[in-house]
């Protein structure tokens, strides 16, 4: 087989650098160009696709299938980590291996049975080899073939168990957690040494006096003394900050003496043949191997395990952060920097953690170095420059130390074995780090001066003044810098800040309610400060990434950079907001799509707070509908808060009034918060609604029962316990509408519930209100209008629901018809409510009065046919698949239909229809189309030889768009899922290429790219008038 033919058979053939690289190319300008460079020289990879930069398919050549080869590769890659699929390519038999599983057991026979996913014959089946690449790019692959890529089964998977497991055996010995963690430490830079032929077979026995060649044997044998004199000539050789003692990093301190027993749990986690949990046990051919597992990931995991306990990592408000949120994170603010800050400025991670951030910051500051330089190899003095310019600040001292090993095998990786051996014999090999460049300190005690940094970056901790500890908002308080709410986060930026050098950049990932959506007052002014006193260069909201990217964690994140601010006053900046998409479920990189981009300028910010929220799911025309809905009249131009009320010591027993139920009270919390106390009779003496029964439009009040006691800790708005009003929760209810009822009959409910209470003169209004507060487009304006809702938790705040629009007949086009609605609406509530009390409704009662009222509430506002089409199909699809947990995969994910993308062809036809005079017609048939991608030709014709939406003529992707290259005359091989919105002009006709996926089949979408599409026509057009102008 010709050596190019892998990129053939996998359709590769006219992608470039840095999607594939073969042996011919030089590996660069891509995150992780070492471990390529590595695949390639050291396991014989011909070549390497990346996604987003990230390995994701490895290829390997062979003359003949030669299994051994195959295991051993794939045993290293396995460790490494980092690429998903190996495909051994032999003769005429393309053979497809997962590198999620490892290897089986001790027989070779296990490998295949476990890691091969299909065997391919070449010839016959060269169409489903072509599929893998697409089906990697579009999450596909991971979802047909998810039982080969578990999660669990990967290498930082199994090595953060182990480390637990080990840890917790450890601690039974009679090792303290400091100690325990200190020799797994050590235990792992021992490995390190091992695997990679610095601590060579018979320099182990060299120490030992000949009694062990290796560590592993040297643990096996329960050789205590063995160990201590390894360590003793580790420090000699080696410096640094690691092999003081076993167990201790501190000279000061006296080490727990180890056993048999301790060193024996070792040698297990050494040899990493199992799975150490006691439920499991699982044992495997190959076992770690140092040589090839990412110092990156081995920081990550370590991160990991040192908040292995959740609860003091809550209160410390510090998550593990995975490690491609760490490369997003650096390659973002990498992309920003110029020349000389790559060369010579110094990086800073005010909570350091593990030290991922800086590891990440000294791999690219070495890829750097190289590609200005004619020689791969850097000088030792080179790298301690470099290294010296990466420096970190945690309060934890553990994981500083664990930062220490990280960089130290961060720089060794940078040299080879035989170099590294040369200068341990000179001494004093490894640099201090420990309280030089990586301090266990308060970044709020450093003086700014004495630290300056040309880049800030990491993930500081998120806490609110309840767990807040240290002097980081006692410290912005007297820089008068605001913290709203006690977030921590805020004072890391802030002080971030004052470490900057001149044109220095901060790129921190914070918490996306507090920095983006939160509306409150002083969140807003803290937001604007921030953004008008610096120049944001760019916001990515992974909001609806939440439940997948920290493990605990219960808050969006959001990467914000910047810079001191230049002298424009009104300066634009990129904002991405990502989707959770199928790829998260290898956790390997975020899909980052130009679909998903917007640029906004500082003026928006300023003038609108929720604009961070709407730009998440909002497009042109929902921007259109948006606006027309929020200038009608609010429900906050006719109710009135009680707390507000209650500040101005006015009357709420008068008018529309909103309020919250009584708040319990619990004598067993210890909270100062917690012991106020009331008491209320109306509480005690009334039938008490539990929200769960809580029923849309109407209630059934029978059988509730009292609330057990008089005594509370809030007695609420007691108006809203009785008298004609308007009940509904705070939360978003799972079938994706506000649940809203009116009654008038006596209850009480907790303040997760509230009320509006109406004048009695004006009951029927209240019914129409809470009859179309149940409807889509109140959902659907929540969704886009509140700061919670789709960002964070999936609920509406009392003052949030007062920003809905409520117009009266009055204000709409057609106010008869208006008012006829409404009592039509009246009539439908005081139906549900006589019918409540019935039995056997029939099973789709509710529903069906919920599709009249939005059939009516959508008439009550005048709305088009198309502005129906954006609140259906967003409360249908889009809210189902908002912020997904692992392993979901909503609908708005799955491959569409023929008949949605016929819907969507007819819709995006009509909407352009305008732009062209009568007797043409477009049309729309489908081009090509596989699994994954599509290509939608839309033609002129006469109207006669109009045919409509067709797939009959459908080609292959593949084919239709080499037909379609070659007619534009370039090469249009991408990753189309990154692009979703490709549009090319080519002859008469326009080409769209699509993911397959129903969220760009909507018709929705197609409104969306008809705006698109109908500007690109308008900019075409008056570019033809300039040019019949000038001729």
């Amino acid at each position: 087989m010709r050596p190019a033919d892998w990129k053939e058979l996998l359709a590769l053939t006219d992608r470039k650098a840095p999607e594939v690289f073969d042996q011919d190319t030089k590996v660069a300008g891509t995150p992780y160009a070492d471990e390529i460079r590595k695949a390639m020289r050291t396991l014989s990879i011909s070549g390497v696709f990346c996604n987003q930069g990230v390995p994701q398919i490895m290829v390997l050549e062979q003359s003949d299938y030669d299994r051994g080869q195959v295991m051993r590769v794939h045993a290293a890659l396995w460790n490494q980590g980092l690429a998903s699929v190996l495909v051994a390519i032999s003769a005429d038999v393309i053979r497809v291996f997962s590198l999620a599983r490892a290897p089986g057991a001790l027989d070779h026979k296990q490998f295949e049975e476990q890691c091969l996913i299909e065997a391919i014959d070449a010839a016959a089946d060269a169409l489903s080899l072509k599929d893998y690449v697409y089906g990697a790019e579009s999450g596909r692959l991971w979802l047909e073939k998810a039982d080969f890529f578990d999660a669990r089964d990967r290498i930082d998977a199994v090595l953060l168990n182990n480390l637990k497991v080990a840890h917790d055996l450890l601690s039974q010995e009679g090792l303290t957690s400091d100690e325990a963690q200190a020799i797994l430490i050590q235990t792992m830079f021992v490995a390190y040494l091992e695997d990679r032929d610095i601590a060579t077979r018979d320099y182990i026995a060299e120490i030992t006096k000949g009694a062990h060649e290796t560590y592993s044997s040297l643990l096996l044998a329960g050789d205590v003394s063995a160990l201590e004199a390894l360590f003793k000539t580790l420090q000699a050789d080696f410096n640094g900050d690691l092999f003081v003692a076993p167990c201790s990093f501190d000279d000061s301190e006296h080490p727990q003496r180890l056993t048999e027993n301790t060193l024996g749990i070792l040698h297990r986690f050494r040899e990493g043949r199992e799975e150490m949990s006691e439920h499991s046990g699982q044992l495997r051919f190959w076992g770690y191997d140092f040589r090839y597992i990412p110092v990156e990931l081995i920081s990550a995991v370590y991160d990991r395990f040192l908040g292995h306990d959740p609860a003091s990592r809550s209160d410390a408000g510090a998550y593990y952060t995975p490690m491609f949120l760490v490369d997003a994170t650096v390659s973002q603010v990498w992309d920003t920097l110029q020349p000389d800050v790559k060369s010579k400025g110094v990086f800073l991670d005010p909570a350091c953690g593990s030290g991922i951030f800086l590891v990440r910051s000294f791999q690219r500051l070495c890829e750097h170095w190289r590609s200005g330089a004619k020689t791969e190899t850097i000088r030792w003095d080179s790298l301690l420059k470099m290294l010296e310019r990466v420096r970190g600040f945690d309060i934890n001292g553990s994981a500083v130390r664990v930062a220490v090993f990280s960089l130290y095998i961060a720089l060794l990786e940078e040299v080879a074995p035989p170099d590294i051996r040369a200068l341990a014999k000179k001494g004093r090999l490894l640099p201090p780090l420990w309280n030089r460049t990586l301090k266990c300190q308060d970044f709020f005690l450093a003086e700014p001066e004495a630290s300056r940094a040309d880049v800030v970056v990491g993930n500081p901790p998120w806490t609110s003044r309840r767990s807040v500890k240290g002097p980081g908002l006692s410290w912005s308080k007297t820089h008068a810098y605001p913290t709203p709410s006690g977030e921590l986060a805020w004072a890391f930026v802030w002080k971030a800040r004052e470490h900057l050098q001149k044109d220095g950049k901060v790129a921190l990932l914070l918490p996306a309610m507090g920095f983006l959506h939160n509306h409150t007052s002083s969140s807003v002014n803290a937001r604007l400060r921030l953004f008008s006193d610096v120049e944001v260069l760019s916001v990515i909201n992974f909001s609806d990434l939440r439940r997948q990217l920290f493990d605990g964690a219960i808050h969006a994140t959001a990467l914000i950079i910047f810079q001191a601010p230049n002298t424009k006053k009104n300066y634009s900046f990129e904002y991405w907001s990502p989707k959770a998409d199928l790829n998260l479920a290898i956790k390997r990189f975020i899909t980052l799509s130009s679909i998903d981009k917007s640029i906004l300028a500082l003026s928006e910010v300023q003038r609108n707070p929720l604009v961070f929220k709407q730009k998440l799911w909002m497009r042109g025309p929902e921007e259109k509908l948006f606006g027309h809905l929020n200038r009608f009249s609010k429900l906050s131009d006719f109710v009135e808060q009680y707390g507000v009320i209650q500040k101005r010591k006015g009357d709420p027993t008068r008018g529309w009034v909103v309020g919250q139920g009584f708040k319990p009270y619990h004598p067993e919390r210890t909270s100062a918060s917690s012991e106020q106390s009331y008491e209320s009779e109306v509480v005690h003496e009334t039938p008490y609604l539990p929200v769960t029964s809580l029923t849309p439009v109407a209630l059934t009040v029978s059988g509730l029962k009292e609330w057990t006691s008089s005594r509370v800790h809030r007695r609420g708005f007691e108006r809203g316990f009785s008298g004609p009003r308007i009940l509904f929760p705070r939360g978003v209810s799972s079938s994706g509408r506000l649940r809203a009822t009116y009654t008038d009959a006596p209850l009480t409910f907790q303040h997760i519930i509230q009320a509006i209470a109406a004048p009695p003169s004006e009951t029927d209004r209240a019914k129409f209100i809470a009859a179309i507060l149940n409807s889509k487009l109140f959902v659907w304006f929540a969704f886009h209008g509140t700061s919670s809702f789709g960002s964070s938790r999936p609920e509406v705040q009392q003052a949030e629901m007062l920003r809905l629009p409520m117009p009266k007949p009055e204000e709409l086009r057609n106010r008869e018809r208006a008012h006829s609605i409404q009592q039509e609406v009246v009539q439908i509530v005081d139906s549900v409510q006589a019918r409540a009390k019935e039995i056997l409704l029939p099973p789709d009662y509710l529903e069906s009065v919920l599709s009249e009222i939005d059939k009516l509430t959508f008439d009550y506002f005048d709305l088009a046919h198309e502005e129906r089409i954006l609140i259906e199909e967003t409360v249908e699809f889009v809210i189902p698949a908002l912020q997904p947990s692992a392993g979901s995969v909503p609908q708005l994910w799955k491959q569409t239909t023929q008949a949605e993308r016929a819907d969507y062809a007819d819709q995006l036809l009509d909407s352009l229809s305008d732009w062209f005079p009568s007797p043409t017609k477009l049309n729309a048939e489908l081009a090509g189309r596989n699994e994954d991608f599509a290509i939608l030709k839309i033609g002129m014709l006469e109207a006669s030889d109009f045919t409509g939406y067709s797939e009959e003529r459908a080609d292959t992707f593949a084919s239709a768009l080499k037909k379609l290259s070659k007619q534009i005359g370039k090469p249009l091989a991408r990753n189309f899922q990154t692009i979703p919105d490709i549009r090319i002009f080519a002859g008469q006709n326009l080409y769209l290429i699509k993911p397959t996926q129903r969220r760009f089949w909507l018709r929705s979408a197609a409104l969306s790219d008809a705006d698109a599409i109908a500007g690109e026509l308008q900019t075409l057009l008056q570019s033809s008038e300039q040019q019949s102008a000038h001729a």
